[in-house]
């Protein structure tokens, strides 16, 4: 019975994570159109967009820095499928169902008696999970780097009892590290939590152990001189809270203020400020409409109209805190550092909460979740088998109603309400210009929506070597890498006060000039126009 329903959980997370997800976030990102033309450059020539061969270290893309690894699993998929969403989408899908799977057997090694009713209903609960859900359809790295943490924290345990698992026990949180920024911090904190949890197993095959660390640090070589080069700084100087200079602002103005006494040194101190702000920005990723009631604020990680928990789950989450603190206090406090660990990182972006940054949390609230829903369970049943019946049925409608609640706001409603917040507009252009493009001698494209130079790299399928002979780019003062042009395409820029005859426009509507002669406006799937095609109007059509 159990396998069986492993395997409808398992196909419901597949259902769930697969279907329509080459329609469905209504348009690729500019992050995805980037691993995907990366991955399809490294297919044709061995080389990224900006001519490196083969970088194990990392990918330097728009001047961010992206890991390695999630581009070079996107390879194989643009070479069964071809340049396009699906290719993008499925590695992270796939990787999404297989957390699923892998959270079953995780659970099972946690709690060794009786764990099969948990096990399942972890795995069942990150299956229709929003936050889950949600990142596993998009081309997310994160999403795959969360597999290689559990497969990590899985072979650990596993290693206790079966000594040759020591020896690539850590090679998950290695892969991790090459596939996700944050998870460069939270596989260094995660790891002593789980060497101090199975130091009596760890103590027997200490040689298996040294053996497999060696491994790991062996294997992790090829990217420590790009985590201590200065554009990885950059990287994190862009996003961190340290260096918001209003904090020291704030705190000399006290101190000033307050005639420079050794208290107000104290008080007021900068550090004081940066602790503070750090504290903050760690417990928004603790606050109740995050989790149950909105979810992230950004639209590509969350609907907007469920948080990145169930509301429903709330109740069961604090009840399976509590009580597993009871019943398993070790693994309550495996779990619970595990979602601090998670959350550290994060903490130090300037954007909180982030259901992204702190993917790596995943699955432990649904362990303590289904822990509290069996924990109540059991009390009913002893209390009365008629109020445990209730109880049952209340919570299976009450969860039933939230997911398909979820399902079909993210279906009927999400690509409509947020269609802006995916870039949409960029491919509808490209593809209505393609029968036309050959009459016009340049094509410049509105920067309005961002990154245009690489969705028309995607969507136009250009062969990375044009790219490398033709493009007008640059890096600017804080690092960020910009594309101005290749073959006969512009971006951004002015539009001249006459246009050109020999050259066609992709621009904003609001902008076009009069006497233009506009051929299409794009709109949004609210029906809002985003870009609008248009000449000069000499041009033969």
């Amino acid at each position: 019975m159990k396998k069986i329903s492993l395997i409808i959980i398992v196909s419901v997370a597949l259902l769930f994570r697969v279907y329509h997800v080459n329609v469905n976030p209504p348009s690729l990102s500019w992050d995805e159109v980037s691993i995907g033309y990366n991955a399809y450059s490294i297919l044709k020539t061995g080389r990224d967009e900006h001519g490196r061969f083969l970088p194990f270290d990392t990918f330097v893309a728009y001047g961010d820095y992206k890991p390695p690894l999630a581009i070079y699993a996107t390879v194989p998929f643009v070479a069964l499928f071809g340049l396009n969403e699906l290719a993008v989408r499925i590695p992270s899908a796939l990787f999404g169902v297989l957390t699923v799977f892998l959270t079953y057997f995780l659970v099972k090694e946690l709690v060794k008696q009786k764990s099969d009713a948990l096990a399942l209903l972890s795995a069942g609960f990150l299956a229709a999970s929003p936050w889950h859900i949600n990142l596993s359809r998009g081309g997310f790295e994160a999403n795959i780097a969360l597999f290689f943490a559990i497969l990590g924290v899985w072979f650990v345990f596993k290693a206790r009892n079966t000594p040759r698992y020591w020896l690539f026990a850590w090679l998950p949180f290695v892969a991790a590290i090459y596939t996700f920024n944050s998870s460069r911090v939270f596989a260094v904190l995660l790891a002593p939590a789980l060497i101090l949890f199975t130091w009596k197993a760890i103590k027997k095959n200490i040689r298996q152990f040294l053996f497999g660390i060696l491994i790991a640090v062996i294997t992790l070589t090829p990217i420590v001189p790009h985590l201590v080069s200065k554009e990885a700084r950059l990287r994190f100087t862009e996003v961190n809270i340290f260096t918001d200079a209003s904090v020291v602002t704030t705190a000399n103005t006290r101190i000033e203020r307050e005639g420079g006494t050794l208290l107000s040194k104290i008080l007021n101190n900068r550090r004081v400020g940066y602790a503070r702000s750090y504290a903050l920005h760690f417990l928004d990723n603790l606050q109740p409409e995050f989790l149950f009631v909105r979810g992230d604020g950004n639209p590509k990680f969350s609907i907007q109209d469920v948080g990145q928990l169930y509301m429903i789950e709330a109740p069961f989450l604090a009840i399976g805190i509590f009580a597993m603190f009871f019943a398993y206090p070790h693994m309550a406090w495996l779990l619970l550092y595990w979602i601090i660990a998670a959350i550290i990182p994060a903490a130090t972006a300037r954007e909180t909460p982030h259901a992204l940054r702190i993917l790596n949390s995943l699955p432990t609230w649904y362990i303590f979740i289904a822990f509290g829903i069996l924990y109540v369970s059991r009390i009913t049943y002893h209390v009365s088998r008629k109020l445990f019946s209730v109880y049952c049925l209340l919570v299976i409608v009450l969860y039933l109603f939230s997911v398909v609640y979820y399902l079909h706001t993210y279906y009927r409603h999400y690509p409509m309400e947020f269609s802006a917040e995916w870039q949409y507009g960029y491919r509808q252009a490209l593809e209505r210009i393609a029968p036309i493009a050959s009459r016009y001698k340049t094509i410049v494209i509105s920067e309005n929506i961002g990154r245009p130079y690489m969705y028309t790299l995607f969507y136009t399928k250009t062969d990375p070597n044009v790219l490398f002979q033709t493009k007008d780019s640059t890096f600017d003062a804080a690092g960020f890498y910009h594309v101005y042009g290749f073959s006969k395409y512009r971006f951004g820029g002015m539009l001249p006060d006459t246009l050109d005859p020999d050259t066609l426009y992709v621009w904003d509507p609001g902008a076009v000039p009069s006497g233009a002669r506009i051929l299409d406006v794009i709109p949004l799937l609210n029906g809002n126009p985003v870009l609008a095609i248009f000449d000069s109007g000499s041009a033969k059509l």
